[in-house]
């Protein structure tokens, strides 16, 4: 067998791995557990040994090698996660987990663009089952929304590749301008890129939370890799110079939309679902400067936002199986009785909000330092949305953390975990040290890691390390403070409120911190944006089914179509 019929074995094996679910599926849930989990790591020592061995024979060499690695080894903790969260499921959920890792490894590893979109409508219809899967009528609804809005992006995407295969795209500058503007699309959708990004907010949410984490972490980064290919490889952003505005006002757009509608939600996995729009357009303000320094910083957050993403949404789910509710209203007081996942969660917060000295600072840095050395209006005031981007993440996290463990205890049944399992403090604890180690020691990975994907330009890691420094000096002053807290303030907060010689319980007289969110819905400005999300005027999908719909239903009434309802609720 030659190196080139080798390249898509992970896929293989994870296809492979998927019938065993399928052909034995009267095994005992024990021995499916450690099938899954022993073939994970099968798939992850394959992967690494393809990239060592036919890099060359991929689509973008060195940086498809990077996707698959990150899919594998992300895959890999999932399935070790789902162990354990899903312990009384079917051999389907299974069977579709590695199939649909599988099909997200066919698109990296794909050595041509035929191969390429076949994986990418695998990876559609497999992900369309797991979000169904566990058939509640939110997921219908979320189900049916994600298949309608990727299905279109598919056609827009299978326009491009085929425009650019029969060669059109050099007859003429329309054609380029064209099948430049479908691909935008078609990838955009898939990455959750404004306005294209309604699909993301509700299909997350109501996915199993290991398949969130799938999602959030790598599903959407395949839209960001098609990106990457067409503009880098085949389009070139030398002739789009008009595209890098309009890319760049997108990415803008993107951080603000997903930043903004993140730090006023209630539900938990909605919350993440929206900021992972916003870390999406950061990978795109990167790749959108159209230079290496850009896409150095875009690759290094896609790596980060992977990793830090991935661990949100497991402490998440880990906080949903103990109390049983997405809601943050329904939490509060349990970072004394999950001391791990609130550690966990902590570090996952720091590292999306930019906070040195973890890794999400490293890589939102060199895309700041991209943005300003193209030197224009526009790119500067692209930093500045950055920076307000990771104001309001560190807002929304800061809200998630004070109402899910610092805050008021809303259910005193809640027992203490006395030992977290194995299958949940693997992958999370594996992921923590990640976003540390890749925030300390950034030269490493620079000079090891992404000089041999990317052309690797000059960052001031120097300037980096001074300002890790402070950042961990930062860390550890929160923890004395934190420490001091809880046991001398928190104790005093314990006693007996009176105001006006009359006695409060101490519920009635505490804040809850999504209330104070809430106020943000007044400002001037702010409140225009929210009312919109209310009425779906920031929904593409909402919009389509007010307009083209009765309409199709007009032209189409001799026949009995069902469509969905505007209902988020409702199929």
């Amino acid at each position: 067998m030659n190196k080139e019929t080798l390249i898509l074995l992970p896929t293989a094996i994870c296809f492979i791995i998927s019938l065993i679910h399928i052909l034995f599926y009267k095994l005992s849930r024990k021995k499916r557990c450690w099938i899954s989990i022993l073939g994970g790591l099968v798939v992850l020592l394959s992967t690494i040994y393809i990239v060592c061995n036919c890099t060359w024979f991929l689509l973008l060499g060195g940086i498809s090698s990077f996707f698959a690695i990150l899919i594998s080894f992300l895959g890999l903790l999932v399935i070790i996660y789902s162990q354990k969260y899903n312990w009384q499921s079917t051999f389907v959920y299974d069977c579709l987990l590695f199939f649909f890792i599988g099909s997200m490894l066919g698109t990296t590893l794909s050595p041509n663009l035929i191969l390429f979109y076949s994986f990418w409508e695998f990876m559609t219809f497999s992900s369309f089952f797991l979000i169904l899967y566990e058939n509640t009528k939110e997921a219908k609804s979320a189900s049916i929304k994600y298949l309608i809005m990727t299905g279109a992006g598919s056609i827009f995407l299978l326009f491009g590749i085929l425009g650019y295969l029969s060669g059109i795209a050099g007859q003429s500058i329309f054609w380029k301008h064209l099948l430049f503007f479908s691909i935008i699309i078609g990838a955009g959708i898939k990455a959750g890129l404004f306005p294209l990004h309604s699909w993301l907010a509700d299909a997350h949410p109501a996915a199993p939370t290991p398949i969130s984490a799938l999602l959030s972490g790598i599903m959407i980064k395949i839209g960001i890799y098609a990106l990457i290919l067409f503009y880098f490889e085949i389009f070139s952003p030398s002739w789009s110079i008009g595209w890098q505005t309009i890319m760049i006002i997108i990415g803008c757009l993107t951080v603000l939309t997903g930043c903004l509608l993140a730090i006023i939600q209630n539900d938990i996995k909605r919350l993440l679902a929206f900021s992972s729009i916003g870390q999406i357009g950061y990978i795109f303000l990167g790749i959108a400067c159209g230079t290496n320094l850009g896409l150095l910083g875009a690759l290094y957050h896609t790596l980060n936002h992977a990793l830090f993403k991935g661990l949100l949404f497991l402490a998440a789910g880990v906080i949903i199986k103990k109390v049983g509710s997405r809601n943050l209203s329904d939490y509060g007081g349990l970072g004394e009785k999950m001391p791990f996942t609130f550690f966990a969660f902590f570090i996952a917060s720091l590292s999306i909000s930019g906070i040195p000295p973890f890794n999400g600072f490293i890589s939102k840095w060199i895309i700041y330092q991209a943005l300003l050395e193209k030197g224009t209006v526009l790119t500067t005031v692209a930093f500045l949305i950055a920076i307000l981007g990771s104001c309001l993440t560190l807002a929304a996290c800061l809200k998630v953390l004070n109402d899910t463990f610092l805050g008021v205890r809303k259910r005193e049944n809640i027992q203490k975990e006395s030992r977290i399992s194995p299958f949940f403090s693997i992958p999370m604890g594996v992921l923590s040290v990640l976003c540390f180690i890749l925030g300390v020691f950034p030269d490493f990975f620079m000079n090891n890691v992404f000089s041999k994907i990317v052309f690797a330009p000059e960052v001031n890691i120097s300037l980096i390390n001074i300002v890790n420094f402070y950042g961990i000096l930062l860390v550890l002053v929160f923890f004395v403070i934190f420490i001091f807290y809880k046991k001398i303030i928190g104790k005093m907060s314990k006693k007996e409120i009176f105001t006006g010689g009359e006695k409060l319980e101490r519920e009635i007289a505490s804040f809850d911190g999504s209330q104070f969110y809430l106020t943000l819905r007044e400002l001037p400005v702010l409140k225009t944006i929210y009312n919109w999300e209310d009425k779906g005027y920031l929904d593409i999908y909402n919009i389509f089914l007010k307009k083209i719909v009765p309409w199709l239903k007009k032209v189409f009434k001799v026949f009995e179509i069902s469509f969905p309802t505007n209902d988020k609720n409702k199929t």
